[in-house]
């Protein structure tokens, strides 16, 4: 009898996968778009830093505190800073001269070329108004009526002509400055006329006789037309400059035109025209 025979061959389980490889092309070629846009966002970012948010840090200058000095030195204190300069004399408490108050404020960012106005004292304060009972149940303010006052000259001799002219001023009267060929360190104060100490009314004239060089060199005439009084007489002052104001018809305490111009020698009086 016969019997077949099978053959079995044994055959082994399937093994685990073999280990991944390197990520597919595909795949690195959709990260490497994402990769250059955060670049150039954080160099966007930074460029909107440098040239918008870093520019607010640039502000104008700050203008100078000048309440309480001498009106010449916050002149000089401001114009140094490159400001211009408005001085209105006026009631005070403050002593004769002093700057009192100034607009716009210490502090202030202002571009330079910009004016600040200075509130300097004339050594008289405000007047006050007085109330005055008529009857029982009456009662009335008025203001009170006094004649113009009269101030005394300060003396001023032996000061150099703008410091000298700057008291004047802030006295209440109206400095002119005349030329006198002689003795006397050039530029400097050698007479005045009324003398100091006579009393007079604001707004008058002060003659102040400035001593002069045999030689004096040339120096340029600043313009000064447009500008008020003070301001001008102030700028010719520091021009090494004397000045003689008169009066015309036009806008009132502003320099109408000035003679002569252009160039001539130091402490050469300039006439300016002045509205009324």
């Amino acid at each position: 009898m016969e019997h077949d025979t099978q053959a079995f061959e044994s055959v082994d389980p399937a093994g685990p996968p073999p280990p991944g490889g390197p990520p597919p092309r595909a795949l690195l070629d959709d990260v490497w778009p994402w990769l250059a846009l955060l670049g150039i966002l954080a160099v966007a970012g930074l460029l909107v830093w440098l040239f918008v948010l870093r520019g607010h840090h640039h502000k104008s200058p700050v203008v100078p505190a000048v309440v309480g000095l001498q009106q010449q030195a916050a002149i000089e204190r401001l114009t140094g800073d490159g400001y211009n300069v408005k001085a209105i004399v006026g009631p005070a408490k403050q002593p004769r001269g002093v700057v009192a108050s100034q607009i716009p404020g210490g502090g202030s960012q202002l571009p330079k070329g910009s004016t600040v106005t200075l509130h300097v004292s004339n050594g008289r304060p405000a007047a006050v108004p007085v109330t005055t009972t008529t009857t029982a149940t009456t009662t009335t303010t008025k203001p009170t009526t006094a004649p113009a006052p009269t101030v005394a000259v300060p003396d001023v001799t032996g000061q150099d002509m703008a410091s000298g002219a700057g008291q004047v001023e802030a006295a209440g009267f109206v400095a002119e400055t005349d030329p006198v060929s002689g003795g006397g360190t050039p530029g400097s104060i050698v007479s005045e006329d009324p003398a100091a100490g006579t009393r007079g009314a604001a707004g008058g004239t002060v003659k102040l006789g400035v001593a002069t060089p045999s030689s004096p060199p040339s120096v340029q005439i600043p313009d000064v037309t447009g500008k008020t009084a003070s301001e001008a007489r102030a700028a010719l002052l520091q021009a090494k400059l004397t000045v003689k104001t008169t009066y015309e018809s036009g806008k009132p305490g502003v320099v109408v035109h000035e003679s002569p111009t252009g160039t001539a020698p130091a402490y050469t009086q300039v006439t300016i025209s002045v509205g009324k």
